[in-house]
């Protein structure tokens, strides 16, 4: 069964994850997430070492070449 849970954007684009669901899923302050659009629905996850296997994949695929320093930035 789905959670739902109401919540605004602010005018910073900001959005408040309710408390409920930062309980449910262990989310606490700092967690790096991974944002997604998939069809009409916007998803949003906790980051996972298989999300930045993938991304160093696909900048490997295109050639690009990062530092640790670039490649794991956006854990901090």
């Amino acid at each position: 069964m789905a959670i739902l849970e109401m919540t605004r954007m602010s005018s910073k684009g900001q959005v408040v994850i309710p408390k409920q669901l930062r309980e449910k899923l262990g989310l606490n302050p700092g967690d790096s997430l991974v944002v997604a659009l998939q069809e009409d629905r916007l998803i949003l996850r906790k980051l996972t070492l298989d999300d930045i296997i993938e991304k160093s994949e696909r900048n490997y695929k295109e050639g690009k070449v990062l530092s640790h320093e670039e490649t794991f930035k956006d854990l901090t």
